[in-house]
């Protein structure tokens, strides 16, 4: 078995171990998803998995939509050493299912979450059109993929000739295997590790204060800093993230080289010297913008890495903390902006992957999030920041940031709509509305009431129930259930008392199952209320998007169940 083959073993025992299933394959489905998808095992849906009887060998499908663009993430994830020419001709006949088969044809499937999840796709292209929406397909197994047979791919091949046809904005179909997958989750710890920052630097418009230089894709900078705001940046990042990608880690004071540099910026005599005796700091980076105000000249710096002057930046940061730093010493700051992965490897000597990131994690390292990840420990509770943050601690006190966010939205903030169907508002719209000045107990008592939501609706009969509303709505509305369960529960929409929120957390948390009753009137009250307003039956989707339905169950809630 070939050493990645054996990573990528480890990691679904863990997650197999983690997550309580009792099951590999399982583990592996939700594993390559998440991975696919680039979100945590953690926020994993259960709505997306569409595996069982007559699944077409498609196991799950994610919609995301933003902004009149969408994205359709199918996946096949077998826990297999090898590519199978058969699975890819099977996934063949599956995307044929979701995007080809009329209405009537996929009404016959009698596994009801594909089906689901096809009509959903067709909604979304009804909705914004074809040439908004990205598919993005891969089939995942723990095989290399450097061994795929030659049929494999000719039957790949066929597919993306099929499907890549300018009817869409974009298709795209991955054969991910365990190279791929370690590759990923190399790329995805330091993107993880993402730094941003503002530079001061020393700015004379009047003098050559300043070289940029531009030539093929690669646009370099050389300015002045101080050795201050070099120091700044090393000491705020005090697990080293900035240091990634450099060759060597700090070396300490053991080398002649390091007391030189921390003598000469220590030294009144010779600290204005350090400009002309030192190499300088040499910086990569996703994007960097020089800000020339004369007031306040800086760089701003996106996705940075120190890839070279580890031993001065780190000697700097150390005189810093000693308070033996001069106020004069000076520093050569070279910064590439470049996304050529083999010019960086050439500078780093080593590999990295500049991907693009989501809102979610440019939001990552925000203030709020960092204060919230400290808060959430106070109740013994992990907030996850980022995918994958935590690997060693109980899976069942992770939240993901985005699973606090949307059952805010949904409940505190009374939009269930936009909570199950535009989430991606959290990072924009709402995320002021969201993170500002808010209670601790308010994100986990909202997150526990979701999940215990979810937990209820997806053991029940419900979702596989005859009646068509009754099904629909326990699958897709329970952002709408949730909200409808909280505030009957609790008979208010106020969440300002702290001290009732942390009775209520510790009532949730001492007793799992009290919430049944308070769910199945929830739901209960929701069919009675599309019972009674006819018209919401004729597309229930558009009814669990519209923020009319949002009104329209706070009214009852407040005319029915406060107090």
């Amino acid at each position: 078995m070939d050493i990645r083959e054996q990573i990528v073993d480890d990691q679904i025992e863990k997650l197999n171990i983690n997550l309580g299933l009792n099951d590999v394959n399982k583990a592996f489905q939700i594993f390559g998803h998440s991975l696919f998808t680039d979100n945590s095992v953690y926020s994993y849906d259960p709505n997306d998995d569409v595996d069982g009887g007559q699944d077409k060998q498609i196991d799950n499908i994610t919609i995301e939509q933003k902004d009149g663009e969408g994205i359709i993430y199918i996946t096949q994830a077998k826990n297999e050493d090898s590519f199978s020419s058969n699975s890819l001709i099977q996934i063949r006949n599956g995307l044929n299912w979701i995007f080809n088969k009329k209405k009537a044809d996929v009404d016959t499937l009698t596994n009801t979450n594909f089906k689901d999840k096809i009509k959903d796709c067709k909604n979304l292209v009804a909705l914004i059109g074809p040439s908004n929406i990205e598919v993005r397909v891969a089939y995942i197994t723990n095989a290399l993929s450097t061994n795929v047979s030659n049929e494999c791919a000719q039957e790949l091949h066929t597919i993306v000739e099929q499907f890549d046809n300018d009817t869409y904005s974009k298709f795209t179909f991955e054969m991910i295997g365990a190279i791929e997958i370690v590759d990923r989750l190399n790329a995805q710890e330091k993107k993880n590790k993402k730094i941003n920052a503002d530079i001061k630097i020393k700015y004379d418009a009047n003098s050559p204060s300043l070289i940029k230089y531009h030539s093929h894709g690669l646009k370099g900078i050389i300015c002045t800093t101080t050795a201050k705001e070099v120091a700044r940046i090393v000491n705020e990042d005090e697990k080293g993230f900035v240091f990634d990608l450099n060759v060597r880690k700090y070396l300490g004071n053991l080398g002649t080289v390091n007391k030189d540099i921390k003598e000469t910026c220590s030294d009144e005599d010779s600290s204005h010297l350090f400009w002309f005796l030192n190499n300088g700091v040499t910086i990569v980076c996703d994007k960097v913008d020089p800000v020339t105000d004369p007031d306040n000249p800086h760089m701003k710096i996106e996705n940075f890495q120190i890839v070279n002057g580890c031993q001065t930046s780190s000697s700097l940061a150390i005189a810093e903390k000693e308070n033996l730093l001069q106020e004069n010493t000076n520093v050569i700051l070279k910064i590439f902006e470049t996304s050529d992965l083999n010019l960086v490897d050439k500078i780093v000597l080593t590999t990295n992957n500049q991907n693009k990131i989501t809102n979610r994690n440019l939001r990552a390292n925000d203030k709020i999030q960092r204060d919230l990840e400290r808060a959430f420990l106070i109740h013994d509770y992990y907030y996850e920041r980022k995918p994958r943050q935590f690997q060693d601690v109980d899976s069942q006190k992770i939240i993901p940031n985005e699973l606090a966010a949307t059952a805010f939205l949904a409940i505190a903030l009374k939009r269930p709509s936009d909570a199950r169907s535009r989430k991606y508002k959290v990072w924009s719209d709402y995320y002021e509305s969201i993170f500002k000045s808010t209670h601790v107990e308010t994100f986990i008592v909202n997150h526990l009431i979701k999940h215990k939501v979810s937990k209820f609706i997806n053991n029940s009969k419900l979702v596989t129930c005859e009646n068509e509303i009754k099904r629909y709505i326990a699958k897709n509305g329970q952002f709408h259930i949730a909200r409808m369960t909280s505030f009957i529960w609790r008979k208010t929409d106020n969440w300002t008392d702290v001290e009732l929120l942390k009775k209520q957390l510790a009532e949730i948390e001492s007793s799992p199952d009290s919430f049944d009753d308070n769910i199945q009137q929830a739901f209960d009250a929701i069919i009675e209320l599309l019972n009674a307003n006819k018209g919401l039956h004729v597309d229930l989707n558009n009814t669990l998007k519209s923020s009319s339905f949002d009104s329209l169950m706070s009214a009852e809630l407040h005319k029915k169940y406060s107090v």
